[in-house]
């Protein structure tokens, strides 16, 4: 007598207090590991999410299989999420899929991809998605990059040039401070590298405006504000409070420094 055998999805299915909240946290995994990989803050997001979810089990087995990409879990989750949140009911979840395609603050080219299936898939069309889109992020929903046009390798190539020059100029004003540094009497680091820290902490570079300076501070700040990640433990609370501190001292110092005025 043969034995049927269940893939690990499809055995977390069947044991699913809500198959359709599983479905969906797989689909969120596929959404950001298909920016290239999964980060730390990409899973802390999703379990964050989850815990607001009806499936009854521990999350990190879907997280797990959603990183791997497992095409027949990712089709089979897309079949049981489209049953029950079709049409009206899909932008609670677009919304959340919105959130965590942005975590670094771009748009990849293959989640854009990845977004446009999943509106499709469950009846939103393209101009109100774009509009939920612009509504999360408070950017519009460009046209993906097509690899097929000349046009797309120019311009990674200019970003990689302009990247390049970008890193170029960081080490010759770190060079510059440090020379300067050294002119001084004792060993006292120089005002210019304090500024150069708070800027890495929040992403930027010695370029970066005080508008700039604002909208990475917002974007961190709630991605990493302790409260969103109460429902993983004290430890993890800890770990966001601690990056949370950096992040607000970052900003303090780089709004009283006469530069970013």
């Amino acid at each position: 007598m043969a034995t049927t055998r269940f893939s690990p999805f499809e055995l977390l299915l069947l044991k699913s207090r809500n198959q359709t909240d599983t479905a969906a946290l797989l689909l969120l995994t596929w959404v950001a590991a298909s920016k290239g990989s999964l980060s730390e803050t990409d899973r802390h997001r999703i379990a964050a999410m989850s815990a607001s979810m009806r499936h009854g089990h521990d999350c990190q087995a879907i997280i797990d299989i959603g990183a791997r990409q497992d095409l027949d879990a990712i089709q089979l989750a897309a079949e049981v999420l489209q049953k029950d949140r079709w049409g009206a009911q899909a932008s609670p979840f677009l919304r959340q899929a919105i959130e965590v395609a942005v975590t670094e603050g771009t748009l990849a080219a293959a989640t854009n991809h990845i977004l446009r299936f999943l509106a499709d898939l469950l009846g939103t069309a393209p101009q109100p998605f774009a509009q939920l889109y612009r509504e999360v992020t408070g950017k519009p929903f460009e046209s993906p990059d097509d690899p097929s046009r000349e046009t797309y390798w120019q311009a990674r190539e200019h970003a990689r040039q302009q990247q390049r020059s970008q890193s170029e100029q960081r080490q010759r004003h770190s060079q510059q401070e440090r020379s300067h540094g050294s002119s001084r009497q004792g060993h006292e680091r120089p005002h210019g590298d304090k500024a150069l820290r708070a800027l890495d902490i929040l992403g930027l570079d010695a370029t970066a405006t005080r508008s700039e300076i604002k909208k990475a501070y917002r974007r961190l700040a709630q991605s990493h504000h302790p409260d969103r990640f109460f429902a993983l433990g004290e430890r993890d609370v800890a770990s966001a409070s601690m990056r949370f501190q950096k992040i607000q001292k970052a900003y303090e110092y780089l709004m009283q420094d006469a530069r970013f005025i």
